[in-house]
This record gives C-alpha cells, structure tokens and sequence, in this order.
C-alpha cells in the first residue's frame, strides 16, 4: 500500500498583516489585490499580451533609388506608371 503526500501550499495560513509571516518565507510573495493583500508564490505571475506592431512596408529599390517616398510611389503604382 502507497501513502500518498498531498503537497502542502506554501502560502497556506500565512499571515500578511504585521508581523508579516509570508515575506519571511523563501519562495512567498505578498500580492495587493483591490479587495485584500494576500500571500502568493513569487513565480507565479501573468504574463501581459504584448501589443502586436504592424511592420512598415519597405520602399522597393527602383523607388529609392528615385528618390521617392511611400505616397509618391503607391500613386504611381496605381497610375500604372511603375
């Protein structure tokens, strides 16, 4: 027969008001939330949506080489002259 150890949370009953016994605990993070502070593992974080950028269209080189900037060169290509 197997004995089966429940892992025991690091936070659990910690207090976080004075004497603060979460931040005396190696791997525990005191977090403030809009209703209490509470106590958190210090890897447990949510990683933010980073804002995906739109890349700038590159100037073709027969434009650079004109001399033209982006506004020039999309009238021309829809004039038919490019």
């Amino acid at each position: 027969m197997y004995i089966y150890r429940m892992a025991k949370s690091l936070c659990k009953g910690k207090s976080v008001r004075n004497p603060n016994k979460c931040k005396k605990t190696r791997g525990c993070k005191v977090a403030t939330g809009k209703k209490r502070s509470f106590c958190r593992k210090k890897r447990n974080m949510t990683k933010s949506k980073k804002k995906v950028t739109k890349k700038r269209q590159r100037l073709p080189e027969v434009a650079r080489l004109r001399g033209l900037n982006m506004k020039q060169y999309r009238e021309l290509k829809r004039l038919g002259h490019i």
